[in-house]
């Protein structure tokens, strides 16, 4: 199977569930002959959107300028989330797309705050606050993706916890959109990471002070559901903790598929797929699940060609009893092409886990 055929196969359902219009979709990959002509063709709809979106922001229709320059960072996303022939072009494309999120941001409803959290010098966690209107003191969700997802993606996530009350922080750390432009993937630095926005989070140092620090939960998608698992533990408020087909560990990095095991290199700044495999020898829950406390979530699906629903199997063993699950017979990576029914859900468990109980 070609690189076009595999990514295709893997995440069309993505493209829809987070954001792409099913006819942008069409024609968009209707353009595609070759992989060679994949971020040209969606850097094309992205462009198009751009000026719409431009247009509406000079005419002072700042609702029609959000929802189009959003959907124009939202393709450059998938013009470079996995454009790894060409890293000076995928670099160059993802800060574009960071660029136009950070202009419709402020225009959204609730707008989305840039919240930028320093650690470790000259590195820093680069996320965005979104804070329900008319609720006093909203829980808070910590949205974190994974491999080759940023936190603008999470653009079609967080309604779903807006509109329930709760307040969202999507963020990046080491070796995630702009966080790996100053530092590459590390377990550790990743804990050091999550230690600063847990602390920055309890003392509302930076953020707006109206959320509740003791009603936190962490939400990882793909391998952001491994890094929520494993890093939770950082805040100190946390209520619970949702995988969304995370894996167990890295231990089978051959069973992975060449372009995730390409994403992987990358992740790390590895010379190949060999030292990216010795890098990633310290990502596993071993030892970790026994010590968390907070009730778990884990949603996986049975038909996940990316990280196999075993790793679902082995998280509920090691949860001992605390993991509410949702395995889904007919889902693919993510449950993205069960959005419709899957996300409401999350996120109803997560609103229940941060109810008020003064």
């Amino acid at each position: 199977m070609s690189k076009l055929e595999q990514v295709v196969a893997n995440w069309y359902p993505r493209f829809l569930a987070n954001g792409i219009d099913w006819f942008d979709l069409t024609r968009t990959l209707e353009a595609v002959d070759d992989w060679d002509g994949w971020a040209d063709a969606w850097t094309a709809t992205a462009e198009d959107y751009e000026q719409l979106g431009t247009a509406a922001l000079e005419a002072g229709h700042r609702v029609t300028a959000a929802e189009h320059l959003r959907r124009a960072s939202l393709t450059l996303q998938f013009a470079q989330f996995v454009l790894t022939e060409e890293p000076v072009r995928r670099a160059a494309l993802q800060r574009r797309m960071a660029d136009l999120y950070a202009q419709c941001a402020p225009l959204l409803d609730p707008p989305a705050a840039r919240t930028t959290i320093a650690y470790g010098g000259q590195r820093s966690v680069v996320g965005y606050l979104r804070v329900p209107h008319g609720v006093r003191s909203p829980g808070l969700v910590v949205l974190i993706p994974g491999l080759e997802s940023t936190k603008e993606q999470f653009s079609t996530y967080e309604p779903y916890f807006l509109d329930r009350g709760v307040a969202t922080l999507s963020v990046e750390g080491p070796g995630q959109g702009e966080g790996g432009s100053s530092a590459p993937f590390r377990d550790t630095t990743y804990a050091e990471a999550m230690a600063v926005v847990g602390r920055a989070i309890d003392s509302l140092d930076g953020l707006p002070k109206v959320l509740d620090p003791t009603r936190v939960v962490v939400l990882g998608t793909s391998f952001g559901g491994y890094l929520a698992l494993r890093h939770a533990g950082a805040f100190t408020g946390v209520r619970g903790v949702v995988d969304i087909a995370g894996p167990y560990d890295l231990r089978a990095f051959d069973d992975l598929q060449d372009v995730t095991q390409e994403g992987f290199r990358d992740f790390v700044g590895a010379r190949d797929q060999r030292q990216a495999q010795a890098l990633l020898a310290d990502v596993t829950l071993d030892g970790v699940l026994e010590d968390l406390q907070a009730p778990v979530l884990v949603v996986h699906g049975d038909k996940d060609r990316i990280i196999a629903v075993e790793h679902a199997h082995r998280i509920i063993a090691g949860s001992g009893g605390r993991a509410t699950v949702r395995l889904e017979p007919a889902g693919n990576h993510s449950c993205n092409n069960l959005a419709t029914v899957v996300r409401p859900a999350v996120a109803d468990w997560v609103a229940d886990r941060l109810e008020d109980d003064r």
